[in-house]
């Protein structure tokens, strides 16, 4: 039987070099991830397709490490909710050996949200001069408007610097940022193309300045190595990815999206669990699921 697991009993040759470098990549990105928790060294980056398994993997490497908080943020926030939520929790942790890992899930939200965001970012991850997160306002009646434990916390940071507008948290080399993001950053080659002081240099040369902070993970794939890492990970990952299903099955299923990549409505490992597999399960003839795979193209 374990001979039979092996993906190159079953498939071709040239879609087991795809699935070896599918596995090779994910295996990467893996050890990027597991990294970050281990070191605390560096903030994160990771930008890929939807639905490719990058906040899942970033949740679940992150159970690893219990000395590691991972403080999920998703959905647009105002600057004021983003402080204030920072202010509160590294005051929580501050007195232990615990560190914040802050996962920004999507942050398309937060730059549409309000572009202040980018300074506070660029300060706080700045290593000579940041690695703190500032509020460079009066606090009047947002203080006011404050849970008890959220005025306990912001009045012991202005406390530390009780003359100056606002507050500082610093984050004393304890706090570090993972984001997400479907689209990649833009890097020297793509800037050198712009026009300086153009819209579009100026929007993404304050991403750009963005990448320069952080360890970059672009997991934007080509056909072959996409469908190579959802091969390895329906395939191999069978406690985890379409659970219950058979080897055939799994065949099955990849074989049919390489064969329609390019007509179905969605290319991601999300696709194949939540669609294909979900079609199979509650249709387990081929003449019944393969008729209603066909409604998932276009």
């Amino acid at each position: 039987m374990a001979k039979a697991l092996k993906f190159d009993k079953y498939f071709p040759p040239e879609l087991y070099a795809n699935y070896v470098y599918g596995k090779n990549y994910h295996d990467l990105f893996i050890e990027s991830v597991d990294r970050f928790y281990k070191k605390m060294d560096h903030h994160l980056y990771i930008a890929g397709q939807p639905g490719v398994g990058k906040t899942y993997s970033a949740e679940a490497i992150a159970e690893n490490y219990p000395d590691v908080y991972l403080l999920m943020l998703k959905g647009k926030m105002s600057p004021w909710a983003f402080i204030k939520t920072i202010a509160v929790n590294v005051y929580l942790l501050k007195d232990t050996d615990t560190k914040l890992a802050v996962f920004i899930d999507d942050m398309n939200h937060i730059f549409k949200a309000n572009s202040d965001f980018l300074d506070m970012f660029k300060i706080a991850m700045d290593k000579k001069s940041g690695d703190r997160i500032e509020y460079n306002t009066s606090l009047g009646s947002q203080l006011a408007s404050c849970e008890d434990f959220e005025t306990e916390a912001i009045e012991y940071w202005k406390s530390q610097i009780p003359n100056r507008t606002g507050f500082v948290v610093p984050f004393n080399d304890k706090v570090k940022f993972i984001f997400t993001m479907n689209t990649p950053l833009p890097g020297k080659q793509e800037m050198d193309k712009l026009e300086v002081g153009s819209e579009k240099w100026i929007k993404l040369n304050n991403r750009a300045a963005i990448r320069s902070r952080v360890k970059y993970e672009n997991l934007t794939m080509d056909k072959n190595s996409y469908w190579g890492w959802i091969s390895y990970v329906v395939w191999d990952k069978k406690d985890t990815m379409c659970e219950g299903a058979t080897i055939d099955q799994r065949y099955e299923m990849l074989t049919w999206l390489w064969d329609n990549w390019d007509v179905v409505s969605e290319t991601s490992l999300r696709f194949v669990e939540e669609q294909m597999w979900d079609i199979m399960k509650e249709f387990p003839k081929k003449v019944d699921y393969r008729t209603r795979w066909e409604k998932l193209k276009g």
